[in-house]
């Protein structure tokens, strides 16, 4: 039997690399500073846990994970609008390039990267690649979305591995959609999720609605501010009388999130909005 790979998650958000790959890979440690997405990621995983920002971390403490897959789902703000683009100049980008620097000192077997499609064409990739050329490895990028696993939800993601070792080819991807919509949603949605008739009408030639009883619905990808600010954060369900926000619970099963992951009670629902829009697709 092959050994299992022993996988460093960096930037670990609420786990969504712990639920991908804790089927067929151990995490030796998750390194997140968040203490609400700490709560959600200890409530659903015993990996062992760093709540110290990356940046501090020493080439010594990189070194005795012996990781083989060191993961990265980078902070996304430095490298959309709303960040302002800042990139290398954004303080948020401080511990992505220490992982560049440790990288090129410790040398992992294999890295793999998720983040925003406009990293595609940012400084901060060429450095990677740099990086990469120089310290020996071969990698391979692209960009994908849950619509093309036949997952209903809109989230295109860029992704890289990278790896001193012969990488295998990209996989030929099957977008048959698995299921509706509809499979995705909760029994009962509170009223709370209701979006108000007077805020309906302000955006309504903004907003992303999609219905509950179309088999071929996909919402649009979800962002940290759902719930905050109506615009391009999110989609919103069409039901019989009303149209109403995603409940947290809905985003994680469209995102491919297992039945069994929970969120805590003491997380609200607004903190949950944040942090499901901010991870990672499963």
């Amino acid at each position: 039997m092959a050994q299992r790979l022993r996988v460093l998650e960096l930037f670990a958000g609420i786990g969504g690399c712990a639920a991908a790959v804790s089927a067929r890979a151990d995490v030796v440690t998750a390194v997140e500073t968040d203490p609400e997405a700490i709560t959600i990621y200890r409530d659903n995983f015993e990996f062992p846990f760093c709540d110290q920002p990356v940046e501090s971390l020493p080439t010594e403490w990189f070194r005795n994970c012996a990781a083989d897959v060191w993961w990265m789902s980078p902070p996304v703000l430095p490298y959309v609008h709303a960040g302002l683009r800042r990139e290398l100049d954004d303080p948020r980008s401080k511990g992505l390039l220490h992982v560049f620097e440790q990288v090129q000192t410790i040398k992992p077997r294999y890295l793999a990267l998720e983040c925003v499609p406009n990293f595609d064409k940012s400084l901060t990739r060429q450095v990677l690649l740099e990086s990469l050329a120089e310290s020996g490895y071969e990698w391979q990028e692209t960009q994908t979305c849950p619509t093309d696993l036949g997952f209903p939800n809109q989230r295109r993601q860029y992704y890289l591995v990278a790896g001193r070792d012969e990488l295998q080819a990209w996989k030929p991807l099957n977008s048959t959609q698995k299921f509706p919509l509809s499979a995705t949603l909760d029994k009962t949605a509170p009223d709370e999720l209701t979006v108000a008739p007077e805020l309906l009408a302000m955006h309504r030639g903004t907003m992303h609605v999609v219905d509950a009883t179309d088999p071929a619905a996909r919402p649009s990808c979800f962002t940290s501010d759902y719930g905050r600010s109506m615009n391009k954060t999110g989609s919103y369900l069409r039901e019989a009388a009303r149209v109403r926000h995603f409940s947290p619970t809905e985003m994680l099963r469209q995102l491919g999130f297992p039945q069994s992951f929970t969120l805590p009670k003491p997380i609200s629902r607004a903190t949950a909005w944040r942090l499901v829009g901010s991870s990672s697709s499963v």
